[in-house]
């Protein structure tokens, strides 16, 4: 397949180029993004041992 330049608007191998590195960005920053949320994180909550008495 040839590509056609056209003389008044972007080459299209220049809009794939650019296509292309947006969707690698993306899947890095979602990489990073679901690698530090999917880390276990410390529990912050205390459960209620059945032997202690709960007063409301």
């Amino acid at each position: 397949m040839r590509w056609k330049i056209s003389g008044h608007g972007h080459d299209p191998r220049q809009i794939d180029l650019l296509a292309v590195v947006a969707l690698i960005l993306i899947s890095i920053g979602a990489y990073f993004y679901y690698a530090d949320y999917s880390a276990p994180r410390p529990h912050t909550t205390s459960f209620i041992v059945p032997s202690q008495n709960v007063r409301w």
